[in-house]
């Protein structure tokens, strides 16, 4: 082989080039997409835009920061429904201790006694 192409080879070539232009297009259109989605990433652009590698940086710090907010949230709403359990234990605990007051009450008044200060709903 000397050097020289055949038209063969230039289709190839050509097509090669079409598949890699779009591929190239495809990959800058979703760092572009990535730069308006993500916070303050437009803050240090210079007169061309920020850069692919400072916008992947970004995203990827933000994407750590959410997570780290994700993994706070689940921690409080876990806390949350934990708080919620033990206040129901507790409602149902003071619901118990006023029926058995009642009934002490009840069983005091039977035997004659009477309780100083007593008032309905104690």
């Amino acid at each position: 082989m000397d050097g020289t192409r055949t038209p063969r080879d230039e289709r190839r070539r050509a097509q090669h080039n079409e598949v890699e232009r779009r591929r190239r297009d495809k990959i800058n259109n979703w760092i572009v997409q990535l730069s308006k989605i993500i916070p303050d990433c437009n803050t240090d652009n210079s007169k061309t835009g920020a850069s692919k590698g400072g916008i992947l940086s970004k995203a990827c710090d933000y994407i750590r920061e959410l997570r780290q907010t994700n993994q706070r949230m689940q921690e409080t709403f876990k806390e949350a429904e934990r708080l919620q359990m033990d206040n129901d234990l507790l409602r149902q605990q003071i619901e118990e201790l006023k029926n058995e007051n009642a009934l002490l009450r009840a069983q005091l008044q039977q035997h004659g006694i009477e309780i100083m200060g007593d008032t309905p709903g104690q």
